[in-house]
């Protein structure tokens, strides 16, 4: 999209409606239109991963939140990314997405920040759909849903077992991380307090996780190697 010069031909202006080319359903047979939005949304998400999973901040986190922060960033990048995309077809937009932003951000109780995340992204793209810009608005949802399916699939949780013998302390943890593992968990963390008498495990989960299951497999541990477990989610 080429920008309108002013008479002097100096000072290149910024368009005020959008290009009518972009607008309705019309938009999608423009397949080099659509390749780009693409592209935008996939660059946003992979640039973002890269920084959000970064080893050195990984190997320091303990706390469920500090483990959820990467979902939170790649949600972000793309809800940005979406938004510049708005903007860049129709500049007119800038500041009522950025009065929205900032009504739903400090005027709004949608629980933890990748929840307001989900609640800007689903605005925006209904902003999308008010403006006609059918392409955005689609290929938001798909890259959205995909992305939340990726991010959650795999979610990180610490069980809290107390209630311990110090003398089996060892052997207990060893016997719930085995049961964490064969269940398809990767463990991320453990922490073993003899003085309390707790372990405090953080995993990640797999595909096929089942509480129940392991629960009625923690239940058949030897007497002295089970504890009073709370399962403690992100």
């Amino acid at each position: 999209m080429t920008a309108p010069i002013d008479p002097t031909g100096l000072v290149p202006q910024v368009p005020t409606t959008a290009d009518q080319r972009y607008v309705g359903w019309e938009a999608f047979t423009d397949l080099a239109f659509m390749g780009e939005m693409s592209m935008v949304m996939i660059s946003a998400i992979a640039l973002s991963a890269v920084v959000a999973y970064h080893p050195a901040a990984r190997r320091k986190a303990w706390r469920l939140e500090q483990f959820e922060h990467p979902k939170t960033f790649i949600m972000y990048a793309l809800v940005a990314s979406v938004i510049a995309l708005i903007v860049r077809v129709q500049p007119s937009m800038a500041l009522v997405v950025f009065g929205i932003g900032g009504l739903l951000r400090f005027r709004t109780n949608v629980g933890e920040a990748k929840d307001t995340g989900r609640v800007i992204l689903v605005t925006v793209t209904g902003l999308c759909c008010g403006l006609q810009l059918f392409v955005i608005a689609v290929l938001a949802t798909v890259f959205g849903w995909v992305l939340i399916h990726a991010l959650e699939v795999r979610a990180v949780e610490r069980v809290m077992v107390q209630g311990l013998d110090a003398k089996h302390l060892g052997a207990s943890a060893s016997s719930y991380t085995r049961i964490l593992k064969a269940a398809g968990c990767t463990i991320l963390g453990e922490e073993k307090n003899g003085y309390k008498g707790t372990v405090a495990i953080v995993y990640r989960t797999g595909p096929t996780f089942d509480r129940e299951r392991i629960d009625a497999q923690l239940a058949e541990l030897p007497a002295e190697e089970r504890g009073a477990v709370d399962w403690q989610a992100g």
